[in-house]
């Protein structure tokens, strides 16, 4: 699910072709999604090799993935899930604070009829040991 990676001069899109724009510190970095219609341009330190940014592009999306599921509560294959699902992070993030919320809903939900079974459960064993007694 990760985007590709493609370096284009400033000034045109090469058409997906590999191309490198060295400004003093920083490179222009094309991000395709899928056409050129849908790339983002960003600048990356020249000290990181432009073999290396798809890499390190993956490792920051994983290592978000990874906090985002922590604090949802839910395993990161259900981010990558939802993220496979949605157009963008942020629609990603706001599905998962939905989704934990519903889940601690329902949960509460069945921690009540547990507890309203159980309440019924012991009820009738009280009734029962009574009836047993009086035998």
């Amino acid at each position: 699910m990760a985007p590709h990676i493609h370096q284009v001069p400033s000034s045109k899109s090469t058409g997906g072709k590999k191309a490198i724009k060295n400004e003093n510190t920083e490179q222009a970095i094309q991000i395709f999604s899928g056409t050129d219609a849908n790339s983002v341009r960003i600048n990356v330190d020249s000290q990181i090799h432009p073999e290396d940014v798809a890499q390190f592009v993956q490792f920051g999306f994983d290592e978000q993935v990874e906090r985002l599921a922590v604090r949802s509560n839910f395993q990161a294959a259900v981010v990558y899930e939802v993220y496979g699902h949605v157009t963008t992070f942020k629609q990603t993030k706001r599905t998962m604070q939905v989704m934990r919320t519903a889940a601690f809903e329902w949960a509460k939900i069945d921690i009540e009829e547990q507890e309203a079974e159980d309440l019924y459960v012991s009820g009738n064993e009280s009734e029962d040991d009574g009836v047993r007694d009086q035998k």
